[in-house]
């Protein structure tokens, strides 16, 4: 989310089914989280992911006013002691995947590169004394108050890179109840979740060869956890909104078979001064305005909503900056799912609100797996 939010949120985001599931610890009410500790890896549950998304913008000369979005995801996922004992590599007892995307919202074109790692030559790792994971020359690490995160590709056509340096305005947000967010009617099929929703963000990108300097604003989920998603879930819909009045809002919307939201989809108001605010299923609607079919997957994508929250007052049409950002992860996580950056316009308490955000939908492309 999450991202879960592919948080797979894969978020993206990703819950996985274990074969030994007696092996790792689930989430709980009575697991307390506490910062930066909790910003490093839990080998103690078997997934967790770091999901970073944002807007940039240009301030080049050349290239000024150019608007950009951005995803950067880690994922660690535990083998269960049996599937351990059957690799040749048992010492390393995680697998680590990551996807780097950049949204050029003023060109209308998508980049896509991603990368996974058993980290059996020091080529990836996810530190648990403190926040640092990494996948070769892709890495996200907390220095002091401040997050640094880059990630180069090195493919002849379209080469990406990133480096940008990220500053929280606001202190964590813990979402569901203290951190605790429940997904299932087990109280074990939860996750541990929270997220900077405002980071300062500097630094550079690059595309095709071509450098930007760019500032905006970023959002950081981070989420660890055992169980899976019930059987009737088939995806999710997650959104994160940068709102214009200095808060943000994040919605995640679990759909089952029946086409229905699940009873334990939730969200979150953050407001100005960063205290947060838990909104539960009954709280919010998301209706879907238009969809479109992608010519990759074929699969049917939302690509237009109104989102309500009656008790803010708050209102919003989110469209994507560009229709097509869908992810087919073949060489990773082995998902389609669709990420990409949006803008959002609407009223909150009667006021015109505008703002940027990010969406993350799987299970269109098919119903999502409970595995890699």
């Amino acid at each position: 989310m999450l991202a879960v939010a592919t948080g797979i949120a894969l978020a993206a985001t990703v819950y996985i089914a274990c074969g030994s599931k007696e092996e790792f610890e689930y989430a709980s009410k009575s697991y307390t989280l506490s910062f930066p500790k909790d910003e490093a890896s839990h080998d103690r549950f078997r997934t967790e992911w770091w999901y970073y998304t944002g807007h940039l913008i240009s301030n080049d000369s050349s290239g000024g006013g150019k608007t950009f979005g951005y995803e950067l995801t880690f994922f660690r996922t535990a083998l269960s002691l049996k599937e351990t004992e059957q690799e040749r590599d048992s010492q390393n007892k995680n697998i680590y995947f990551a996807h780097f995307a950049i949204t050029d919202e003023s060109g209308r074109k998508f980049y896509f590169n991603e990368k996974q790692s058993r980290g059996s030559f020091g080529d990836g790792g996810a530190a648990q004394d403190y926040h640092k994971t990494f996948i070769g020359n892709w890495s996200s690490q907390s220095l002091g108050n401040y997050q640094l995160i880059q990630a180069e590709t090195n493919t002849d056509e379209n080469p990406l890179s990133l480096a940008l340096i990220l500053e929280p305005l606001k202190p964590a947000v813990l979402h569901g109840e203290r951190g605790y967010s429940r997904k299932g009617e087990s109280e074990t099929n939860a996750s541990m979740y929270f997220s900077y929703t405002r980071l300062k963000t500097t630094g550079a990108i690059s595309i095709g060869g071509e450098r930007y300097t760019v500032t905006g604003a970023s959002w950081f989920d981070h989420e660890f956890g055992t169980s899976t998603l019930d059987k009737s879930a088939v995806g999710w819909d997650w959104f994160s909104l940068q709102l214009s009045d200095s808060t943000e809002v994040m919605l995640y919307a679990l759909r089952e078979q029946s086409g229905a939201t699940g009873k334990f989809s939730s969200g979150t108001l953050v407001r100005a001064d960063g205290s947060s605010e838990h909104l539960t299923k009954d709280d919010f609607t998301i209706e879907v305005l238009e969809r479109y079919k992608s010519s990759k997957t074929s699969a049917e994508y939302p690509c237009k909503w109104k989102l309500k929250v009656p008790k803010l007052g708050f209102e919003a049409t989110v469209v994507p900056t560009v229709q097509d950002q869908e992810l087919q992860t073949k060489e990773s996580t082995r998902v389609s799912y669709w990420e990409g950056s949006a803008k959002v316009e609407g009223t909150k308490a009667g006021k015109a609100v505008s703002g940027k955000g990010y969406v993350e939908l799987t299970g269109y492309a098919e119903a999502f797996k409970q595995n890699f």
